[in-house]
């Protein structure tokens, strides 16, 4: 297992790049105090697709598991470790940098907007070769003018 960070290195281009990143972001980069190894890091990036905000939340909910299985230590009323309040820390780093992600990726509820154009409608609509559609929004529009005015009042 190896542990590494290059402040100089910053960026979204190159694997090291990234992996810089995701230790500046989950604030990592202590080599005294070393959090995670540069192998759980790839494979957080791995799985979130690259994207350093998302896998350095993910690298901190797994800091987070380290602390929360830790028990709240004091001796004698003159030294405590509160592993509880770590832990929790670290989970709100990482709902924040998922936050963080969402917004910097512009996919923050999954959802995308546009629009249709209508010569893509007319061009599918047009298609031999395709399955025709069982229902269309103005199939029950009247065709012949006559008919309709019989029954539409205007």
């Amino acid at each position: 297992m190896s542990w590494s960070y290059n402040p100089s290195n910053l960026g979204t281009d190159t694997s090291a790049e990234r992996l810089n990143v995701v230790r500046y972001l989950v604030g990592d980069t202590d080599v005294d105090d070393q959090q995670v190894q540069d192998e759980e890091i790839t494979f957080a990036l791995s799985e979130v697709g690259n994207n350093a905000y998302f896998a350095a939340s993910y690298v901190a909910d797994t800091i987070a598991a380290k602390y929360a299985r830790r028990v709240t230590t004091k001796l004698d009323g003159a030294l405590s470790a509160e592993y509880s309040d770590l832990a929790d820390q670290y989970r709100k780093l990482s709902v924040f940098l998922k936050q963080q992600g969402q917004k910097y990726s512009g996919g923050s509820l999954g959802i995308s907007y546009g629009g249709i154009k209508i010569t893509d409608v007319n061009t599918t609509r047009d298609d031999s070769n395709r399955v025709p559609a069982s229902f269309r929004m103005d199939r029950f529009r009247f065709l012949d003018e006559d008919y309709q005015s019989d029954y539409i009042e205007e």
